[in-house]
């Protein structure tokens, strides 16, 4: 649980992208586990969470919650990219800033989901992301039916919001082009 305030310029969280160079490119995403007090409930995300007082910067931040969340420990030195910082939760009325740091592995790397954080965790290879064609409008779970968000469906479940914008700016994707 963070102790730091929440100030509307600072980031208070920070988010994992970890990117794996083969023998399939691909990205780790987490299903985040059922909570009733957490508004990305059973949705697909990357590793992350909120800053503790015990986190030197949001590096540590990120590095802390992919040990936690996926059971990978990673070196400061594997961190190849600052993402701008953005917001989440911005259709949820909940909004979070969110630092993202890319992080660079030669290959999937095993996963220990802890069960009170994820659900599961997913080596998507980018492939996957880069296909427009899988790019769709589509309702997303707790919010109303007749709302539409541009998704990716994963084992029926949608990527959406924060993350799939995330990894469409970081992968140069642009799902307008597709038939979203």
């Amino acid at each position: 649980m963070s102790q730091f305030p929440d100030d509307d310029s600072e980031p208070q969280a920070a988010v994992a992208l970890v990117h794996s160079g083969g023998p399939e490119e691909s990205i780790l995403l987490i299903r985040r586990a059922t909570n009733p007090r957490d508004p990305w409930s059973g949705h697909w995300s990357f590793p992350g969470g909120r800053r503790e007082l015990t986190d030197t910067d949001l590096v540590d931040t990120a590095l802390r919650e992919l040990y936690e969340e996926c059971g990978i420990v990673l070196p400061r030195d594997y961190l190849v990219e600052t993402l701008p910082v953005a917001d989440a939760g911005r259709r949820t009325g909940r909004i979070v800033r969110v630092a993202p740091f890319a992080f660079r592995v030669a290959e999937p790397l095993p996963t220990r989901v802890d069960q009170r954080e994820a659900a599961e965790a997913l080596w998507l290879p980018v492939d996957t992301l880069a296909d427009l064609s899988r790019h769709r409008m589509r309702p997303v779970p707790g919010l109303p039916e007749d709302l539409l968000f541009p998704a990716i469906d994963l084992n029926d479940i949608p990527l959406w919001g924060f993350t799939y914008r995330i990894l469409c700016e970081w992968l140069k994707v642009d799902p307008r082009l597709s038939a979203v």
